[in-house]
């Protein structure tokens, strides 16, 4: 009972200390991506973007939320090391909302920077785009409801969005 109540406890720290962290994120200014290096030199401030991205509402700082998607643009349409293949089948399923396409794309990115023994692997990487999405859904304030994003969350809820995806990639 006692090293459960402490994985709670630090599942908890853990989380507020990612919200707090995405609140201080700032974007960063006259960022240069041209080198290698340069997209290397960022991978930090694009996994904070991401995070702030995925917890801060749609409908809230909106120049800001504007230049962390620019920032967050230009660095995945540029990176020599992270590729993000989209699916037309998935992405039909999330494109009603188009600032979701973007958050889904950061969540791909996030977890091949994070995790980059996995970040060519198409399934897990579009798993935890659509994890993203279904977060910032979630949330809602400033996401109008879609009943193919609902289907996304109850597949999530009932365990089965891997294999969906699965499916959806195969097509």
């Amino acid at each position: 009972m006692k090293d459960m109540k402490q994985f709670l406890m630090l599942t908890a720290f853990f989380a507020l200390s990612q919200i707090v962290m995405a609140q201080d994120f700032e974007v960063p200014k006259k960022y240069k991506l041209k080198k290698n290096e340069d997209f290397a030199k960022y991978e930090k401030d694009v996994i904070d973007c991401v995070n702030w991205l995925e917890n801060t509402p749609i409908n809230e700082e909106p120049e800001k939320r504007k230049d962390a998607y620019a920032f967050l643009m230009a660095w995945m349409t540029g990176s020599p090391s992270v590729t993000i293949e989209l699916n037309e089948s998935i992405l039909g399923s999330i494109d009603n909302n188009k600032e979701l396409v973007l958050i889904f794309m950061g969540g791909w990115t996030k977890y091949a920077i994070e995790n980059p023994i996995d970040q060519k692997d198409q399934i897990k990487c579009t798993l935890a785009g659509l994890k993203s999405v279904i977060k910032v859904y979630k949330m809602g304030n400033g996401i109008k409801k879609d009943k193919n994003v609902e289907k996304i969350v109850k597949l999530d809820d009932n365990g089965e969005l891997e294999e969906w995806v699965k499916n959806q990639l195969k097509k």
